[in-house]
């Protein structure tokens, strides 16, 4: 997959980018995240084209977010079929009131895709999940763009995912917990 990921880098540039990052976004399984740390490496863009390819991607990003969460949007009425509306609202109110944020905080450590999803059938306001959306993107692409042009890709690498892993352990925890103290109260 890697050399698949600088092949494709080295024959579309920015074209690329751009697309792997909207395929990410719309939820493909696709290593957006390594095609953007790969970049970087490539381009060595300075500060100023660095900034400008971050935000470039970052728009797209959010703009192609906009797929999930519209599919998401849809299947809240086949969710309320199948399952009882007041689970479905209590689910809502709480990501209303707790998990905004998480549309932002969610990007970088792989569950931001799928948090698209939950944010439609959610309803969150559109412009919200833009915002919040590109607030957690853009200082990840920024990054990814950095450490790309910094130079060992394949240490790089190695030590995002692991990286990555840790946080999604321990967003896997805290919603553990979460769950956890949730039942305790309930049955006392």
């Amino acid at each position: 997959m890697f050399e698949f990921v600088i092949n494709l880098i080295k024959e579309f540039g920015l074209w690329g980018l751009l697309v792997s990052v909207a395929l990410e976004a719309s939820s493909v399984p696709f290593p957006g995240g390594l095609v953007t740390l790969t970049f970087g490496y490539f381009l060595n863009p300075g500060i100023g084209e660095l900034i400008w390819y971050a935000i470039l991607a970052s728009v797209v990003y959010t703009v192609f977010s906009y797929i999930p969460y519209g599919i998401g949007n849809k299947l809240e009425d086949k969710l309320k079929e199948k399952t009882k509306t007041r689970k479905i609202e209590k689910a809502q109110r709480w990501f209303k009131k707790c998990g905004s944020w998480s549309i932002a905080l969610t990007r970088p450590i792989g569950l931001g895709n799928y948090i698209s999803y939950i944010a439609g059938v959610s309803r969150v306001n559109m412009w919200k999940f833009g915002v919040l959306t590109f607030i957690g993107i853009f200082p990840w692409t920024m990054t990814m763009l950095w450490l790309g042009s910094t130079g060992n890709l394949k240490s790089i690498k190695g030590f995002l995912d692991e990286v990555q892993l840790y946080g999604f352990a321990a967003v896997v925890l805290a919603l553990l917990i979460y769950f956890f103290y949730r039942k305790k109260a309930h049955q006392t």
